[in-house]
């Protein structure tokens, strides 16, 4: 990511509150604000319940029969009654909105996710993303959660008990309750904003901790290959080390915290008790206002408490989302066309005019490519490591653009193209193929979702896969492993080949996609790519160049540019740099070839 966009981000995401989730709110409007009306009526009858008990009491203390307590107990158990209703419905009507929110904002952020460029994702490290996603999914359910089901009902039960006690009693406890309300949240909101840091400095750790964890289960091969255990362990230990000692720090802070807030509310409702039997014994109030006091001190220092504990786990929360909200902050630098152009008929043919490439480090790699292929051409790109060969394809899967010059299909830039269009037009079969952890025929039909199972059989055998697929147990829905890993490398590259040729597109990419095979295997590659290859518009990446001999045009990239350019015979003749190469790999067939003749010991 550039510091640009560092800062961007920064800037986008600082200070982040509860006000950040209301922009996913107004869909889920109507079940909101019921949620609230029944909340409130909830928080009503739950504080009116003393006023009734106090009646209560203070007409048993007076003498009154059962009959004249009736009316009194009706109300008083109906209050109750309604109370647990209201408290229903409002947790009833607000489920769907809680987890439609959450659902909303996980929609977006894995929309926005895989809409950032492949630039993006190179530089983040997929156990730290990962983490920063699952915890802010957690956030988002535990904020709403709280906020409906503490917070508010809290917030409006303070309000309330305040304007009883103002209305019955001397004013007094009215600003004691208050002012009470008042320091307790003040050191609250202090408080836990200072514990802030630590939160977010152990959540970092926590990202590169997972970081570690996931390069560490996914590389385990080269770990075991290397027996390098103990090294990867010393890598891990300090940044466990780390999490911990911010963790305790942050959990100390956190205790110290709860311990002053339970002070300022043992001062505060002690006092109100305190004046309240004073009242009492000097015959002011009644066993009844006693007990009303007593009732409200209870009712409100329970929740009050439970307040400061749900706020400080609230800004915990905050904390968890905003390396989320981060993610969501993230500019699409690649950007589909506001007008985009749909190619009915393409027909496949490429155009490099003047294309120059560099990377973010400022690397140059392509200046001024010029070349053109016609629609059934099969071209070749050679040339050593690094000259821009694997560029030229990134550049036309659009995972890039072009720092200058323009790229055409059809006669069309290729950033003008619809996204529809650039689909049905292009696919690849890449150098080290990828597959999902799903079945066989997952596999093959993500290049069509709709294909049925005839196509993706007829794609099968059209990449010569259909005979090891239909050896196996479950053959079509066998599942492949995490990357494939239950496959060869020759059987991924041949479900690879399916998956892109069930397509049937105008263009088809090899970036050198049998450089990693052995010889057996990339003889069965190679005749699946020819068959394959018919009738559509091929452009190769290749090192081994035995594989792209046949081609119409091959073009030899040097320091960025096209170096030369013509076919196999063509350059052989010139003695340049591909004859050059050429007879490199000669000598090492001819070596490879001699071992393999000689009889086993």
């Amino acid at each position: 990511m550039s510091s640009m966009s560092s800062e961007k981000t920064q800037k986008t995401t600082h200070g982040i509150g509860i006000s950040y989730l209301f922009q996913f709110m107004p869909k889920y409007a109507g079940l909101i604000v019921t949620s609230m009306f029944f909340l409130i009526l909830a928080t009503v009858a739950s504080s009116l319940q003393p006023v009734w008990l106090k009646k209560i009491i203070d007409q048993i203390a007076g003498g009154t029969t059962l009959q004249g307590l009736s009316a009194l107990l009706i109300t008083y158990f109906g209050l109750k009654a309604f109370e647990a209703l209201f408290e229903f419905i409002r947790d009833v009507s607000f489920a769907p909105a809680e987890m439609g929110i959450w659902r909303s904002i996980s929609e977006r952020l894995f929309s926005h996710m895989i809409s950032l460029p492949v630039s993006y994702h190179n530089e983040q490290r997929v156990g730290g993303t990962s983490r920063k996603v699952s915890r802010g999914g957690r956030a988002v359910s535990f904020i709403l959660d709280f906020l409906i089901s503490n917070i508010l009902p809290t917030i409006f039960s303070i309000i309330f008990v305040t304007v009883v006690l103002f209305r019955l009693y001397a004013p007094i406890y009215a600003v004691i309750t208050f002012l009470t309300v008042a320091a307790y949240t003040a050191f609250t909101l202090y408080a836990t904003d200072k514990r802030q840091k630590y939160r977010l400095a152990a959540n970092e750790a926590d990202d590169e901790v997972s970081a570690i964890e996931v390069d560490s289960i996914g590389n385990i091969d080269t770990i075991k290959y290397f027996n390098n255990e103990p090294f990867q362990l010393q890598r891990y230990l300090p940044v466990i080390n780390k999490r911990y000692n911010l963790s305790v720090a942050s959990n100390n802070l956190f205790a110290l915290i709860s311990g002053v807030q339970g002070i300022i509310l043992l001062v505060g409702m002690g006092t109100i008790l305190y004046l309240g039997i004073l009242q009492n014994l000097r015959g002011e109030l009644t066993i009844g206002d006693l007990v009303l006091l007593t009732t409200y001190v209870t009712q409100l220092a329970s929740p009050v408490a439970v307040l400061g504990f749900i706020y400080r786990q609230i800004k915990d929360g905050l904390a968890d989302l905003d390396g989320m909200a981060k993610i969501m902050a993230e500019e699409v630098t690649i950007k589909e066309p506001e007008h985009p152009v749909h190619i009915e008929d393409p027909k496949g043919a490429v155009e490099f005019s003047n294309v120059s490439f560099k990377y973010a480090t400022g690397r140059q790699v392509l200046k001024n490519v010029s070349l053109s292929v016609k629609p059934g051409e099969k071209v070749a790109f050679v040339g050593p490591s690094g000259v821009g060969k694997s560029t030229i394809v990134k550049l036309m899967f659009r995972l890039y653009e072009v720092t200058d010059g323009a790229i055409l299909i059809d006669g069309v830039p290729l950033a003008d193209i619809s996204k529809e269009s650039r689909r049905d037009i292009f696919a690849i079969v890449p150098q080290e193929p990828v597959l999902f952890n799903a079945t066989i025929s997952e596999n093959i039909r993500f290049g069509k979702p709709d294909a049925t199972d005839a196509e993706v059989e007829a794609a099968a055998k059209l990449a010569n896969a259909h005979n090891f697929i239909a050896a196996l147990e479950k053959k079509y829905e066998t599942t492949v492993g995490e990357r494939g890993v239950k496959l060869s490398g020759g059987e991924k590259q041949r479900v690879a080949i399916a998956r892109a040729i069930i397509k049937d597109p105008r263009i088809l990419i090899f970036d050198e996609a049998t450089s990693a095979l052995d010889s057996h295997s990339e003889e069965i590659i190679q005749e699946s790519l020819q068959r394959v290859s018919k009738g559509r518009t091929t452009i190769a990446i290749a090192h081994r160049l035995s594989t792209i001999a046949d081609s119409d045009v091959i073009y030899v990239l040097k320091d960025g540019k096209i170096a030369e350019q013509g076919t196999h015979n063509l350059l052989l003749a010139k003695g340049g740099i591909y004859s050059e190469m050429w007879r490199i790999q000669a000598e090492q067939r001819e070596a490879e070839e001699v071992l393999e003749a000689l009889p086993e010991d």
